[in-house]
């Protein structure tokens, strides 16, 4: 997306002087962590007129996010200073470009402004609903595609049937984590976890289970480091910026290192049924 530089109104924007004593820039910073994108914004303005009417939620705050390869685009407006936003990394691929803006929410007549520079001073615009105020800082970055599927969990985590025994149970204390489950519960698994339902399978399954395995960690971590799921599972935590010690913890718990491993699995799992709900294909 190309930023105009004519506009038949003044815009607030570094690269032109149609206001003074005024700026607008954004801070944009953006991290890949277990599947997402998360981009935190942090707007500064400095013109009163502008700041009442984002408080009067007239004009927002405004990102927008394009990419090219997967041709996503959108935007996220905001009346806070602060945005903070996360998208699936398997929507963007390639070249990805962030802007930002201040936007009117809605029409404004007679728009004026005292830090309008002599040439405007003295002029009303209309602003329609949708044209830009100000226009901040861009940013352009190149996202590769994650080809580790369910992040390596297929490896380390072996599923079985038993047949003596009428409740699901996790063993740790081999290589791999080992589900076993009752001969009824396994043949639905087995038969229906490539089906409509397989998210909704996962969670049932896979969930409970990291998360035995998560509270057993911080009293057996010497016992289990040497187990080739434990490394597995501490390189995912390191690439995504967390550690695996602090699993258990009050920094962070069992229940959300399992749901972080999985890439939000209970969100998946309620729009699979969601759309078993709508009759989707």
């Amino acid at each position: 997306m190309k930023i105009s530089t004519s506009y038949p109104y003044p815009v607030l924007y570094m690269n032109n002087d149609d206001y003074t004593d005024s700026s607008f820039h954004t801070t944009i910073d953006v991290a890949e962590s277990f599947g997402e994108v998360r981009i935190a914004a942090t707007f500064e303005l400095i013109n009163q007129e502008i700041q009442r009417l984002i408080e009067e939620k007239q004009c927002a705050y405004l990102l927008h996010l394009e990419c090219g390869q997967t041709s996503y685009r959108n935007v996220f407006p905001s009346e806070s200073k602060r945005l903070e936003i996360a998208i699936p990394s398997n929507k963007l691929r390639g070249k990805v470009t962030i802007h930002s803006y201040i936007i009117a929410n809605e029409k404004i007549a007679t728009y004026t402004n005292a830090s309008f520079n002599d040439w405007f001073q003295g002029l009303s615009f209309t602003l329609e609903k949708g044209n830009i105020v100000a226009i901040g800082e861009a940013i352009e970055m190149n996202l590769f595609e994650d080809n580790t599927e369910l992040l390596d969990l297929p490896s380390i985590v072996t599923i079985r049937k038993s047949l003596k025994k009428e409740y699901m149970e996790v063993d740790i204390h081999s290589d791999n984590i080992t589900i076993e489950l009752p001969e009824y519960e396994y043949n639905q698994y087995a038969a229906n976890s490539k089906s409509r339902l397989k998210n909704t399978i996962l969670a049932a399954v896979i969930v409970p289970s990291l998360v035995y395995v998560f509270s057993k960690i911080p009293s057996n971590r010497e016992d289990l480091e040497g187990y080739t799921w434990y490394q597995v599972l501490e390189k995912i935590f390191a690439d995504n910026q967390y550690r695996l010690e602090d699993v258990g913890t009050d920094s962070l718990s069992a229940l959300k290192a399992a749901q972080l491993v999985l890439r939000k699995p209970y969100k998946a799992c309620f729009e699979e049924i969601e759309k078993i709900s709508r009759g989707d294909e």
